[in-house]
This record gives structure tokens, C-alpha cells and sequence, in this order.
């Protein structure tokens, strides 16, 4: 690793480190997707409860964990469900001890969980919520400062922070596998893309090592495979010699030996009798198909409850950066009809997958399973000229203020809710820090991130915006 990579690869997680917090702290107790599951998983796998037990009258895949007894406290529900009712009302719990308590993540693969909930058992002692997010926010921020420094290999560096979607920020600041999945999605996205300018040589790894990664972490992440692979097929060396082919294949064969072991070892049941229902495949066809608009609107600036919105000029900044992607695409690069094979399979593909498993688990795709699906469709115009310095500098103001601008909104939610004060004022829920310095602060380190993004390896910190 040369020194300009590192330096490149060190500034840009140090700034995910600031921006990820910033939205820990502005996110209330437990408002991620389905968070306090995660939590909990984390914890319990740190003290060795890998596996836990089934819990009568649940699904196959809860399982009963003990924890300290505060993370069994502070229950989003008073306030997740609509977006004018403050978080105040969620009372968590100080107390010592320990608690039984059932997780609904009980049957997922402990790797994420083993990684974040290690880094919290040694740094505290393991009872704050806070600590966890700050566990998983080092982990996302160290994959994506790495995907920082490959990208500005080629001049790729404003595209991908403009590829960030509202809803991806705050999925970055809580703990759960979308985070890191995206991270994980990112880098291999920008590994792909970077094949066509450095040469075919490369190693196949650098992009099927945290494609395989996602995988492990959720095994259902199929779309993230197609996603890369329609980056990477036009790259892939005709014919295959055995160390590419072992690359391309040998990541996910160790990941499918490590799904099944750990199946088998907690007789995994594919099935959920909650969400599961008995429709025809044309019914719930129909019902998916009527559904890609709301799922549409989901990875880019919201989530499936009422946790987040991002506000409007965030969604339309990111709309209009994808359009710009697909311009520059059109009019610079040799696959011009890409995007329409990325439209075509980011939409239907979740209709076919909630068709296949509806019987068994329900139509369960959610928006933010296809952030990463989105990103990728800004980042791929990379693989084309690299924007002038001005284009550049336009692309990463615009995807900082929506970050920005998202954050003050999120903050907004929760203190005041929607329908409440701009400059949350008179409000009833207060995160750890001043809000106004959590905005600040994230300010800041947006715009740092944004040199570090615009530089090169020769430049990088010093003339970035020069």
C-alpha cells in the first residue's frame, strides 16, 4: 500500500468515523430497522450466547439470549410508528443485572454481530446502546474509507460520495447488517469499475472478497450479486485461467460452506407464519409490481416504518445526481444502454423473489435492501472519463448538503417531530450532544470527506479543491 493510499484510506475513514457518530447521536434509542434485535444479538454473541434458545409460541427464528438487562429497555414502538411523535417516550432503563430476552435475529450468522459486539465488551461495559453503534459505525467507516482511496485510482471518488442515498447515511449510524452490506457493496462496486481502467490483471478478490462478505453476513443478498455482476462481466478474462476462476468462484464456495455449517448447526427453518401468506404468485405478483414505487422512494429517502424521512431537496439532489451519472454514461462511455439492464433488474428482481418465498416468509423485500442497487447506478458512470474538476466539485457539494440536510432532518423527527419547530425549538427528546454542534461537527467532516474524495494519490489533502 503506497503512502498516498494510505494517507487517502486513513483521511476518509477518519471522516466516516465523525459523520457515522454524528448520526449515532442523532438517531434516538433503537430507531434503526429493527435494531434492538441487532443489539442484542451483538451482545449476547460477545459473552459466547452464539445460538441461544427457541422460545415457545415464536417463530424458528427468534431466539432467547441474556443480555444486560438496560438493552431490554426503551422500546421504539411509542414512537416509530408515526413521524410527529417525539422519541421521549421510548424510557430505557439504567439498572444493572442481567435479562432473558427473545431476538429476532436469534438464527442469523454471528459474524457481524461477534465484530461489533467484541469491540464493546472491550471497550465498556457492554450496557449502552451508543457503544454498539459506535462499534458498528468504525466497522463501515474502515470499509468505505477503503473505497474512498480505490476509487481515486481513476477519479472516481465524487461519484461514489454522491452515490450515498439519504437513506444510507442513517444506516450507517445505527447497528444492523445493511450497513455494512452497503459498505461491503460499495468497495466491490468500485473494485469492478476500477478493472476497466487499471487492466483486466487485477485480481479478481478485490471485488469478489466483499461481494462474498455481504453474503455471509446475509445470505439472502442476491441482488447485490447481480448488481456486481453487471459491472464486472464485461471485464472478466476470456478465457479463465485458474487462478482468476479460482477467485471468482473460491469466495463464495467458502461462504456457502460456512451458510450451510451454520444452518445445520441451528436446524435452520425457512419460514414465518407472521408474514407468510397463502395468496396465488399472480396476486402477490400483482401486489409487488404495484409496490416498486414505495420501494423505490424507500432506498433513497425512507424506511419501511416511520424512523426516517429525508427531506424532499435531499431526494430530488440525489435524483438529479443519477441522472447526471446517466448522462455522463450516454454521452461518455461505450455502454450507453447499461442503465436500462440496471432499471430493469433492480425493479423486477424483488418481485421475483418476493413471487418465489411468499409462501414461506411473506413478501419481505424491503427498500433498503436496494440502496446498494442504487449507488451502484451513480457509481458505474466511473468507468468512463473522469469529471472535470468542476462537474466533480458540483457532484460532491450537492450529495454533502443532502447529507447534511438529512441529518437536521432526522434530528428534527425525533426532537420535535414533522410537524414541529425547523429550528427545534420547544423540543422533548434531546440527543447526547447540542444538536446544532452534532450538525456542525457532521459539517465538517462532510466537506473534509469531499476533499479526500476529489483528490488523487498526488494530491489528495493538499489541491483537491484548487
Amino acid at each position: 500500500m503506497s503512502g498516498s493510499h494510505r494517507f487517502a484510506w486513513l483521511s476518509a475513514t477518519a471522516a466516516f468515523v465523525m459523520i457515522g457518530c454524528t448520526w449515532a447521536f442523532a438517531i434516538a434509542r433503537y430507531g434503526g430497522p429493527d435494531e434492538p434485535a441487532h443489539i442484542i444479538r451483538s451482545a449476547a454473541v460477545a459473552h459466547g450466547d452464539v445460538v441461544g434458545q427457541p422460545v415457545n409460541g415464536l417463530e424458528p427464528g427468534y431466539r432467547q439470549v441474556t443480555v444486560p438487562a438496560a438493552l431490554a429497555s426503551g422500546d421504539p414502538s411509542c414512537y416509530r410508528h408515526s413521524e410527529t411523535t417525539t422519541a421521549d417516550c421510548a424510557l430505557a432503563s439504567t439498572g444493572a443485572g442481567t435479562a432473558r430476552v427473545a431476538t429476532s435475529a436469534g438464527a442469523s450468522p454471528p459474524w457481524y454481530y461477534a465484530i461489533v459486539g467484541l469491540i464493546v465488551r472491550l471497550l465498556s461495559d457492554g450496557r449502552s446502546v451508543l457503544a454498539y453503534r459506535m462499534a458498528a459505525v468504525l466497522l463501515c467507516a474502515c470499509v468505505l474509507g477503503h473505497a474512498v482511496a480505490r476509487s481515486g485510482r481513476y477519479g472516481g471518488g465524487a461519484w461514489m460520495l454522491a452515490a450515498l442515498t439519504p437513506s444510507a447515511w442513517f444506516l450507517v449510524g445505527v447497528v444492523g447488517t445493511s450497513g455494512i452490506e452497503l459498505a461491503l457493496v460499495m468497495l466491490a462496486v468500485v473494485e469492478a469499475v476500477g478493472r476497466f481502467h487499471h487492466g483486466r490483471e487485477e485480481s479478481l478478490g478485490r471485488v469478489t472478497v466483499p461481494l462474498a462478505g455481504c453474503l455471509l453476513l446475509r445470505p439472502a443478498a442476491f441482488i447485490d450479486i447481480v448488481l456486481v455482476a453487471l459491472v464486472l462481466l464485461p471485464t472478466l478474462p476470456r478465457p479463465f485461467t485458474r487462478r482468476s476462476l479460482a477467485w471468482l468462484v473460491g469466495p463464495f464456495a467458502i461462504v456457502g460452506v460456512a451458510s450451510l455449517a451454520w444452518n445445520h448447526w441451528t436446524n435452520l427453518v425457512f419460514r414465518d407464519r407472521r408474514t407468510s401468506d397463502s395468496n396465488t404468485w399472480v396476486t402477490t405478483l400483482d401486489r409487488s409490481l404495484h409496490g416498486i414505487p414505495k420501494m423505490a422512494h424507500q432506498a433513497i429517502g425512507a424506511l419501511g416504518w416511520n424512523e426516517f424521512f429525508a427531506p424532499n431537496v435531499a431526494q430530488v439532489i440525489w435524483v438529479a445526481t443519477l441522472a447526471v451519472a446517466v448522462w455522463w454514461v450516454v454521452t461518455r462511455g461505450s455502454a450507453r444502454w447499461w442503465h436500462l439492464g440496471w432499471i430493469a433488474a433492480g425493479l423486477l428482481l424483488p418481485t421475483v423473489i418476493d413471487v418465489f418465498v411468499h409462501r414461506q416468509i411473506g413478501a419481505i423485500w424491503q427498500g433498503r435492501y436496494s440502496i446498494m442497487f442504487a449507488m451502484g447506478g451513480v457509481v458505474f458512470a466511473a468507468r468512463a472519463s473522469a469529471p472535470t474538476r468542476r462537474i466533480g466539485r458540483g457532484l460532491v457539494i450537492a450529495g454533502a448538503c443532502a447529507e447534511v440536510l438529512t441529518l437536521w432532518q432526522t434530528l428534527r423527527r425525533y426532537m420535535v417531530g414533522l410537524d414541529g419547530s425547523f429550528t427545534l425549538q420547544h423540543a422533548s427528546w434531546h440527543p447526547p450532544l447540542d444538536p446544532w454542534l452534532l450538525i456542525a461537527i457532521n459539517a465538517a467532516a462532510i466537506a473534509w470527506l469531499g476533499v479526500v474524495a476529489l483528490g488523487s494519490r498526488e494530491d489528495v489533502g493538499v489541491s483537491a479543491l484548487g
